[in-house]
């Protein structure tokens, strides 16, 4: 028996990789001798960022940079110092066999840092960096929207699928010069460099996408004649062209972008040079409206129904909210006099439902850490971890993939009594929710004719109870192996609870 199918093609996606990659970052470092000796280490610190990544071949690789910095206290006048290094490594991942254009994430993470002391001019940094890499597959999946012939009987579901999936990624070096606010002193050496990401407006040209933005860059540097850190904030502005064949208006666009690495040196007539490396991942997805077949039979025989084994996801939702964390920092050397800098690190954020009231969450933690100064001009730093958590509502949270993030947009703090120093960081928290369409969507059917369903030839109607109000009329009719529409005439629309049906037997 001989169906006729009608058929629509959809971009699923698939997680194909999904693993952490360890990578141990150690150096020793041997005081410059313009560096006065060393007396206590007030913070050691590493800052990992994935500045590249390539696909050769089925094998991913990508570019780890890691800069390690230790801050420390010399044992006259309490002065406070500072002492950097880049390590530069190259990981490399296998990828599965027939991966089609996938789109990369790496993620790494400081699970460990230590700074010994070895003598007045040496210090020993280990440490260890993890990386997870992740990668989504593209896989063209052939959906049925009809079909026809053999007693077929079929129910469709409308709704909006991805047509067409494409993705991209792209280094972006911006390279610009930073004039240091009237009245600081002459740059000498980073202390601290933060870098926060604020998306502009994204637009699409044929077969372009325009990224822009801006970078805003949190600079905590030493003088280079001695003398209390300095802070400065700069705002870089950034545009880039990302060329996607096929892209269009009537794609929905995906774009991260995220600062791999800064490097802020002294220019020439007094003026800064920064050099800052960000990586910008785009997916973009078209969807399409249809009716797909979600179950299907034949009134005459048996039918065998292939279903997608990948997911399917619909249109995305997203929603964003704000919130705030907060803590109180206090030195164990003494009573803070005066704040230098105060900054957040480590964010980290996840998604939360609670399972009563169906209220989703975005719950996280970051740290706070502070560089202060006690009255008779001693430097101390301190650090302590907030948690945050915020219900996030506009989107109804069901068991599918909910990628949420959090972005610190402010921090600010006030020193109180007893050197106490209540901190506060502002926070934008937002979530993206990617549901499946449909259940097991049907990609063939095919039906047995050596396999002939059963039924009483001998009348035209049957009577029978139904299950209950939770039986379907579609499951009733592939039971008694007759069509919905059939069964709908056969019997008015009545209340609920058990009752007497008309099988229609002669619809076959």
């Amino acid at each position: 028996m001989e169906l006729k199918l009608e058929r629509v093609q959809a971009a699923a996606s698939a997680r194909v990789l999904d693993t952490e990659v360890a990578q141990a970052a150690e150096h020793d470092f041997y005081l410059p001798d313009y560096c006065p000796d060393i007396f206590r280490v007030l913070r050691c610190s590493m800052t990992p960022g994935v500045v590249s990544t390539a696909i050769n071949g089925g094998r991913l690789s990508f570019d780890l940079s890691v800069v390690i910095r230790v801050i420390y206290r010399s044992p006259e006048g309490g002065g406070v110092y500072c002492v950097e290094h880049t390590q530069e490594y190259t990981k490399t991942v296998e990828l599965p066999p027939d991966t089609v254009s996938p789109s990369v994430t790496v993620t790494p993470c400081v699970q460990s840092v230590n700074c010994r002391v070895a003598d007045k001019r040496r210090l020993e940094v280990r440490g260890s960096i993890s990386c997870r890499v992740c990668a989504d597959g593209e896989q063209t999946v052939t959906l049925l929207t009809g079909a026809s012939g053999g007693g077929i009987q079929l129910r469709r579901e409308q709704a909006v699928y991805p047509s067409k999936r494409l993705t991209a990624a792209k280094r972006i070096t911006v390279i610009e010069e930073l004039e240091l606010a009237q009245g600081k002193p002459p740059f000498g050496n980073v202390m601290r460099c933060g870098v926060a990401i604020e998306k502009g407006e994204q637009r699409v040209i044929s077969g372009k996408l325009v990224a822009g933005g801006e970078a805003r860059v949190n600079l905590l540097y030493l003088p280079k004649d001695g003398g209390s850190p300095e802070t400065m904030r700069f705002a870089i502005p950034f545009s880039q062209i990302i060329d996607i064949e096929g892209l269009e208006d009537s794609f929905d666009t995906d774009v991260s972008i995220t600062a791999a690495k800064c490097v802020i040196t002294q220019g020439s007539d007094g003026l800064l040079e920064c050099e800052l490396v960000m990586l910008v991942n785009v997916t973009a997805q078209r969807f399409e409206t249809a009716e797909l077949v979600t179950d299907a039979y034949s009134t005459r025989c048996e039918t065998v129904c292939t279903r997608a084994e990948n997911a399917v996801i619909s249109p995305p939702e997203r929603a964003s909210v704000s919130c705030t964390a907060a803590c109180v920092l206090t030195s164990s050397e003494g009573e803070a006099a005066r704040v230098c800098d105060l900054w957040c690190e480590d964010v980290t954020s996840y998604f939360r439902r609670d399972e009563e009231s169906g209220k989703g969450f975005i719950c996280g933690k970051l740290t706070f850490c502070m560089l202060a100064f006690l009255s008779d001009g001693t430097a101390v730093c301190a650090e302590r971890e907030a948690p945050f958590e915020q219900e996030i509502t506009g989107i109804q949270y069901i068991p599918d993939t909910v990628r949420v993030t959090a972005r610190v947009t402010g921090c600010s703090y006030s020193l109180g009594e007893g050197g106490a120093v209540s901190a506060k960081a502002e926070l934008e928290l937002s979530a993206v929710v990617s549901r499946s369409v449909g259940e097991g969507l049907i990609t063939d059917i095919t039906a047995d004719e050596s396999r002939p369903r059963q039924c009483d030839k001998g009348c035209a109607v049957r009577i029978c109870y139904t299950g209950g109000e939770d039986e379907s009329l579609w499951e009733i009719a592939k039971r008694y192996s007759t069509g919905v529409q059939p069964l709908i005439d056969e019997n008015p629309v009545s209340g609920g609870g058990r009752r007497v049906l008309l099988i229609p037997m002669n619809d076959r």
